[in-house]
C-alpha cells in the first residue's frame, strides 16, 4: 500500500507540474502574441496611410490626363502616375490582408508561415511597386503638374531626370548582384533584413520566442 502511495502521489505530482508546465506556455505564448498584435499595427496604420495616398493621387491625376487626351505627353505622364498610385493601393491592400488573415490561435508554426508570407508581399510589393519607381517618377510627376509646358519650356529636364532614373535602376540592379556573391552573404542579409520592416522582424521575433519557448 505504502508502494502504491508513493506512485500515486508520484503521478499526481507529475500531473500537476504537467498543468503549471502548460500554464506557463500558455501564459508566455499570450503575451508575446499581444506584443506581436501591437507591433504590427504601426505596419497597419502605415499601409493605410499609403493607400490614402494613392486614393489621393488618383483623385488628382486623372482628371489631368483624362482631360489631355490630345496630348500624347500629358497623358502618358498622367497614366504612369494613375498607375503608381493604384500600385500603392494594392500594395496596401494586399499587406493589411495578410495582416488580418494571421491566426493568432494556430499553431507557432502555422503563425511563422504566415508571417513568411507577409514578409515576402511586403518586401516585394515595397521594391518593386513603391521603391524601385521612384527613380523615374519626377519626369512624369513634372510633366502632369506643369499640364506639359515643361515639354515646351525646358524638355531637356526631363531627359535628364529619365537618364538619372535609368542610371540609378541600373546601380541597384548593380548593387544587388553584387550583394548576393557567395562571399558578401552577410550583407545580403543585412540588406534583406532592413527591407523586411521593423514590424514584422518584431513579430517574426515574438513567434520565434514562443517555438523556443514551447519546445523547452
Amino acid at each position: 500500500m505504502e508502494l502504491d502511495d508513493m506512485k500515486l502521489a508520484w503521478q499526481t505530482l507529475d500531473h500537476r507540474l504537467e498543468q503549471q508546465h502548460a500554464l506557463n506556455v500558455q501564459i508566455f505564448r499570450d503575451g508575446r502574441l499581444d506584443t506581436m498584435r501591437r507591433g504590427l499595427r504601426p505596419l497597419v496604420w502605415g499601409q493605410a496611410l499609403q493607400m490614402a495616398i494613392g486614393i489621393a493621387g488618383i483623385c488628382m491625376f486623372a482628371p489631368i490626363w483624362v482631360t489631355h487626351l490630345h496630348d500624347p505627353a500629358v497623358l502618358i505622364a498622367g497614366v504612369v502616375m494613375h498607375l503608381y498610385c493604384l500600385g500603392l493601393i494594392i500594395v496596401g491592400a494586399m499587406v493589411q490582408g495578410h495582416i488580418a488573415q494571421i491566426d493568432y490561435a494556430a499553431p507557432v508554426l502555422t503563425i511563422q508561415r504566415q508571417l513568411l508570407k507577409l514578409r515576402r508581399v511586403y518586401a516585394v510589393g515595397g521594391a518593386v511597386v513603391v521603391g524601385l519607381p521612384w527613380w523615374f517618377l519626377t519626369a512624369p510627376l513634372l510633366v502632369v503638374l506643369t499640364r506639359g509646358a515643361i515639354m515646351q519650356v525646358a524638355p531637356s529636364v526631363i531627359w535628364i531626370q529619365l537618364a538619372v532614373g535609368a542610371a540609378g535602376l541600373l546601380a541597384t540592379w548593380w548593387v544587388h548582384r553584387w550583394t548576393r556573391q557567395p562571399q558578401r552573404a552577410a550583407l545580403a542579409r543585412k540588406l534583406d533584413h532592413t527591407s523586411t520592416g521593423s514590424s514584422i522582424r518584431r513579430a517574426q521575433a515574438a513567434a520565434g520566442d514562443i517555438a523556443r519557448f514551447e519546445q523547452e
